[in-house]
């Protein structure tokens, strides 16, 4: 992994900006899901990850309560994961169908995941403070990769 990565990965992990969802995400690791009663929660913010040499870019909103916050990586042990990776295996992106956790070897060819903002907010509707203080990390993460160019958007303004 690239140095430059590897820190911002960790100061993301470690962020504890946005008070509404530090406190979220700590409710959601206490009040767990029935099939998920024995699992230990992630319960911090999930980076993304991937190939640094992506030519692609997935970017979703925000963890799943019970996917990304639980596991620790973004369309990871949710829905919306199980269908992603069989898609990304049909066609030859990642090399298994699933992505359960962190130490289940999943790799990524050409492609990097991310979510926008890096921890569940309630009802999945982030405040505009929440966008922002995670935008600095998403622009980061975005110009790390060394085979996207250029990128734009203008979510900032349009909230």
């Amino acid at each position: 992994m690239d140095i430059r990565l590897n820190s911002l990965d960790k100061t993301i992990i470690n962020c504890k900006k946005c008070p509404r969802l530090v406190k979220f995400i700590h409710k959601i690791s206490i009040e767990k899901r029935k099939q998920n009663m024995d699992e230990i929660y992630w319960a911090k913010p999930v980076p993304g990850f991937g190939n640094l040499n992506s030519k692609l870019a997935i970017v979703g909103l925000a963890p799943a309560a019970h996917g990304g916050t639980r596991t620790g990586r973004a369309f990871t042990g949710d829905k919306s994961g199980d269908f992603l990776f069989r898609c990304l295996y049909e066609v030859g992106i990642s090399n298994n169908p699933y992505s359960k956790n962190l130490k289940d070897n999943l790799k990524l060819n050409c492609t990097y995941i991310t979510n926008i903002l890096k921890c569940v907010p309630p009802k999945d509707k982030p405040q505009r403070n929440e966008l922002s203080n995670c935008s600095e990390f998403f622009d980061k993460e975005i110009s790390s990769l060394k085979k996207i160019k250029s990128y734009s958007y203008t979510w900032k303004n349009s909230f």
